[in-house]
């Protein structure tokens, strides 16, 4: 096994252990009109939204790895930080027009606006998406990068993306 896909392992294996279990299947429903305009402006938003965002590849066991998903069926999403050895995670709410995004973080109130931009871009190979945030409302990095398809990143990130994905089902389901 090589150390990329050792590492890879060990940290889906932390992640497993942290966030556990199944849930969701995607949706989106965009207005067509809408995306179009956004196009217009330099990208598309809506391309935020039921993506996995990474802003590098781990190349060994101590490397961090910053994460950010939210998801379109329900207005939350998490930041994760996380190595083979420690992650941290913490959940969001948002609210999103256009490309600003509103994002409240319930643990410690912290709210707090960035303007992001979605385009093509072929810096971190497979993947082919930047995410250029004005600043993490995080604390994190400002570029992440994530796939525009979704069969290709399920290939690349399924593990990652499934216990994230539990993580807000989670979240959902709790008082």
């Amino acid at each position: 096994m090589s150390n990329r896909a050792s590492i890879r392992s060990i940290v889906v294996s932390l992640a497993l252990l942290l966030l556990a279990g199944v849930w969701f299947l995607l949706s989106r429903g965009d207005d067509s009109s809408q995306r179009a305009a956004d196009e217009e402006r330099g990208g598309d938003p809506a391309l935020l939204l039921d993506r996995v965002w990474v802003d590098s590849k781990p190349e060994k066991y101590t490397d961090y790895t910053h994460v950010m998903l939210a998801v379109s069926h329900a207005p939350i999403g998490l930041f994760q930080k996380a190595s083979a050895y420690q992650a941290t995670v913490e959940l969001f709410e948002y609210k999103r027009k256009d490309a600003l995004l509103g994002v409240h973080f319930p643990q410690s109130g912290k709210k707090r606006e960035t303007r992001y931009r979605v385009r093509e871009c072929s810096d971190l190979p497979p993947f082919d998406l930047c995410l250029e945030l004005s600043q993490n409302p995080w604390g994190g990095p400002r570029r992440y990068y994530g796939m525009k398809n979704p069969d290709e990143e399920r290939a690349e990130l399924g593990e990652l993306r499934h216990q994230l994905e539990h993580r807000l089902a989670e979240h959902k389901s709790s008082p």
